[in-house]
């Protein structure tokens, strides 16, 4: 594989060259794989969660002690979309493809009620996911559990934006996923999600199925002093030069949010120059300004209300107490009821969280371009 250009990568996992700290958290992880316990990672969106996860398979791989499979099941809406993803995933790791379909595979995709056929342009097999004729989503979890306990090798699995599942139509899909992972007994699992509440619900809450059933680790913004030295780092083996100072005011602006962090020093690398105040401005700016249109068509997802308690929020970056008379009367909110009625659903679609006590928006950038708008 090749080097990047850009050190600061946006997409995806490379290499552990291009990959900062958190190696608490690696530790944490080679504790759980080798006394055998699954894992559930939570954190907001950007914070780099999946990269993590990826690190930590890339070692795994490299030192041949498990296979993996990562499975995304954002953007799923329904069970069977899920099993699908996850069928294409085992599929596609132990299909051996090159080399010829073994037999044990062919009884899979038998099973599965899949097919084969060639891709037109590679002439390599390429294989439907059609299920067709259709099975139960539980018979296909089932087939596919036999599989993979056939394997030799330890089998990691992560199955990212797990709380997913909480919104499928079908009845007691945590029910069919619980039982799946208790079926594989030497099977491990990660489950990772950006929905703070929902994964820690779904795995604390002693009415859920999966309760109790994994070691849980909330994934916080990687330490400040490793994120400057990797900064640092690559901007002295290039033409462009970096600051303490100058890092420093790139955590506070992006929050430490990881993607953020990243993206803005992807666009300074960018320019090949010092970095002074005055790039730095002019690089933040530019980033606000790209998404500004996406922004802007957000506001016809809100009420009136639901914007001014949005915006009041992002003017303040944390509010212990958005109902008190005091917030709403700066911010001309109007009732505290409906105040609390607007902040509801801003919590519930994500565009706000409560963390240590405190409301904030999700999107840092978001927050940012809200308050650009009142300069």
């Amino acid at each position: 594989m090749r080097a990047p250009k850009n050190p600061f990568l946006l997409i995806g996992y490379h290499s552990p060259k291009y990959f900062c700290d958190r190696k608490v958290e690696f530790s944490w992880m080679e504790e759980q794989v080798l006394n055998e316990r699954n894992m559930v990672f939570y954190a907001h969106r950007r914070m780099g969660k999946t990269v993590l996860i990826r690190h930590f398979f890339y070692h795994l791989e490299k030192k041949k002690q498990a296979s993996t499979l990562f499975i995304d099941l954002f953007g799923t809406a329904t069970i069977e979309e899920a099993n699908k993803k996850i069928a294409s995933a085992i599929i596609q790791k132990f299909g051996e493809f090159k080399g010829g379909i073994g037999q044990r595979m062919l009884n899979l995709l038998s099973a599965l009620g899949a097919t084969i056929g060639l891709d037109p342009l590679s002439g390599t097999p390429q294989v439907s996911l059609s299920l067709n004729p259709p099975i139960a989503t539980e018979k296909s979890l089932e087939v596919l559990g036999e599989f993979l306990m056939q394997e030799k090798k330890p089998i990691i699995i992560a199955i990212d934006e797990f709380q997913q599942i909480l919104h499928y139509p079908e009845k007691n899909v945590e029910a069919v996923f619980r039982s799946w992972v208790q079926a594989l007994p030497m099977i491990r699992f990660i489950f990772s999600g950006s929905h703070r509440r929902m994964m820690q619900s779904m795995f604390t809450d002693q009415s859920r199925p999966f309760y109790n059933s994994a070691q849980l680790y909330d994934l916080q913004a990687i330490d400040r002093d490793e994120y400057e030295a990797f900064i640092q780092g690559f901007f002295a083996t290039s033409s462009s030069k970096m600051d303490k100072v100058i890092i420093q005011d790139i955590f506070e602006w992006t929050r430490m949010q990881t993607y953020y962090v990243q993206l803005l020093c992807n666009k300074l690398y960018a320019k090949q120059q010092m970095v002074d105040p005055e790039l730095l401005a002019e690089v933040k700016h530019e980033m606000v300004q790209q998404e500004a249109p996406v922004f802007s068509s957000y506001l016809e997802l809100f009420t009136d209300t639901q914007w001014k308690v949005l915006k009041a929020i992002a003017l303040e970056e944390k509010v212990q107490s958005p109902q008190s008379q005091e917030f709403v009367q700066i911010h001309n909110l109007g009732a505290a009821s409906s105040v609390a009625t607007a902040l509801k659903v801003l919590l519930t679609k994500g565009f706000v969280v409560y963390e240590q006590q405190q409301y904030q928006l999700h999107d840092t950038l978001l927050m940012r371009w809200i308050q650009s708008l009142q300069l």
